[in-house]
């Protein structure tokens, strides 16, 4: 379930508490709610957020649902967020989404297994 945050909210301290980790993999979003939906290619992850690069504009505040492979540890992992930054970029958007959790998922959910 989606917890409803306005996105200001949340302090930039808030946002950044968690350490980053630049890790380039593939993602897969959907809107919750919407029968939208969408792929990119992460930059960085941390246990309380995710930064990737999309090639779609979503609106900040909007709820996501997100699923990707780490390929280092080879574990699927997902969980629902709120969009609370878009970044014009070349050839696409830059997408900061902050994460309610992140989950291991079962690999039938997985990027790469569909």
């Amino acid at each position: 379930m989606i917890t409803r945050i306005d996105p200001l909210e949340v302090s930039v301290l808030d946002r950044r508490a968690a350490d980053r980790y630049s890790i380039s993999a593939r993602l897969r979003w959907e809107s919750v709610g919407h029968p939208d939906c969408g792929e990119g290619l992460t930059e960085n992850i941390s246990t309380r957020g995710v930064y990737f690069q999309g090639d779609r504009r979503l609106a900040v505040g909007q709820p996501i649902r997100l699923t990707m492979t780490l390929q280092r540890r080879s574990i699927c992992v997902g969980g629902d967020g709120v969009v609370v930054r878009v970044e014009p970029r070349e050839g696409g958007y830059g997408v900061g989404v902050w994460l309610e959790e992140l989950l291991p998922l079962p690999d039938a959910l997985c990027v790469d297994s569909q």
